[in-house]
């Protein structure tokens, strides 16, 4: 029992400690590793908003038509829906305390991106 206990503490600190050496691909690629490793140490506040942003930066949804609703849009993308998409994906870069609104090209749907602020 107690080699049992032992073993699967060993495997959880490795797991954690691989965990944190490795980073999303998605970022891997956009900022390089060693950036993101400067940027974790140096300002960990920053990566943990870009973390963040992959999973729950952008959201898409219909256009609203409801009178009074006017949204200024920051431009339109070409956007495959049937794919998981995220900022980096799309090209966009994150603003600090605006929304920012991309019409869909050849639909009536929108990208909303969420601020940095809302990402801490």
């Amino acid at each position: 029992m107690m080699k049992q206990i032992l073993t699967v503490l060993i495997l959880f600190i490795g797991l954690i400690t691989f965990s944190q050496s490795t980073h999303d691909e998605r970022l891997a690629e956009k900022y390089g590793k060693e950036k993101l490793e400067e940027m974790k140490t140096n300002n960990p506040e920053e990566y943990l908003v870009l973390v963040n942003a992959l999973e729950r930066g952008i959201f898409i949804g219909d256009i609203p038509t409801e009178k009074g609703k006017d949204i200024q849009f920051d431009g339109e993308l070409s956007v495959d829906l049937a794919k998981k998409n995220d900022f980096i994906s799309l090209g966009i870069e994150l603003k600090e305390n605006d929304y920012q609104y991309f019409k869909i090209t050849g639909t009536n749907k929108l990208v909303g991106v969420l601020p940095k602020s809302l990402l801490k």
